[in-house]
């Protein structure tokens, strides 16, 4: 399943994208509980009663899974609840994650291309959650940087608690997958002799993520995936995740070894080579710049770059 988050109205939403169409999906369950013979006031009172958060769905998925299938058994009447995803505006699918990883480092066509030697150990960073825009929302190029950088990314987002989980017990974590751009300040990330990975990739705006979660059941092999990056239709990244060094268990299962994850985390699994700082000259993002990424079986994240004024 395809679930979107989005602004309508001024209305936070949960949206199920089925057959190319973006479904209401509390709007749907309600006139399905009435059709199921519900009073208009009872329907609204079980769906209130069910204490679903849209601001992070990971909390809440058995209750939410369990109405989208509902939803999709009862697609004539969710139809009804169809909205063009034109006119509303898609958010990152979790907003309010405990905390937001990545791992640096973790594609072997990256390595080759900057003639590094892959780390022995993982090198993890946290992102700040603040930094979390969504699909066509604008990444900012801040004053403080002159080397702001792109990253496309395949996104992990959990969905149950793990504290020192095996590789094998790690699937079991994972809710789905969405589509991370990773902006890195490289002038703040490397200022001299220290690394400051987690403060250069925190800055406003500079985690965009989406367009939307796909569960976990669509992607039977997320390290076979194609990955692509464009800037204003130039191709920049053209790799596939079959090329990270750690897969997503063992990701996964090394964080856990550290902090406990928690219903909504994401996790950024790393970058394949053509990144703007490893290229000859460096290519950073300028103002008019529109960054396109597209990851097989997830979609199209794109965000449009300006300065900060």
């Amino acid at each position: 399943m395809k679930i979107a988050l989005f602004s309508h109205e001024q209305e936070l939403r949960i949206g199920l994208i089925y057959n190319n169409s973006l479904i209401d999906v509390l709007g749907a369950y309600k006139e399905i509980l009435i059709d199921k013979g519900y009073s208009r006031e009872e329907a609204e009172d079980t769906i209130d009663t069910l204490m679903i958060f849209p601001e992070n769905i990971a909390i809440t998925w058995d209750i939410l899974e369990e109405i989208l299938k509902e939803i999709i058994d009862n697609i004539k009447i969710s139809n009804r609840h169809t909205i063009n995803i034109k006119e509303i505006k898609l958010l990152p699918p979790i907003i309010q994650p405990q905390k937001v990883m990545g791992i640096a480092l973790n594609y072997a066509d990256l390595a080759n291309q900057l003639g590094k030697e892959i780390p022995e150990n993982p090198i993890f960073f946290f992102k700040s959650p603040s930094a979390l825009i969504g699909h066509e929302e604008t990444i900012i190029l801040p004053k403080v940087s002159n080397q702001v950088d792109y990253e496309a990314e395949l996104v992990v987002i959990i969905k149950d608690i793990g504290k020192n989980v095996s590789p094998e017990e790690a699937e079991d974590l994972i809710l789905g997958y969405t589509i991370g751009n990773d902006i890195t300040a490289r002038d703040i990330q490397y200022p001299g002799k220290q690394t400051l990975h987690s403060w250069s990739k925190s800055l406003d705006t500079f985690a965009p993520v989406g367009p939307w979660l796909v569960t976990k059941d669509e992607i039977m092999d997320p390290h076979s995936l194609f990955i692509k990056l464009w800037i204003n239709g130039d191709l920049y990244q053209d790799s596939n995740t079959r090329n990270m060094v750690r897969k997503i268990p063992d990701i996964i299962s090394e964080i856990s070894k550290y902090v406990t994850l928690y219903p909504g985390d994401m996790i950024f699994t790393g970058t394949p080579s053509g990144t703007g700082f490893a290229l000859k000259p460096p290519r950073f993002l300028r103002e008019g710049d529109v960054v396109k990424i597209e990851i097989e079986k997830i979609g199209v994240l794109q965000n449009p770059v300006r300065a900060e004024h």
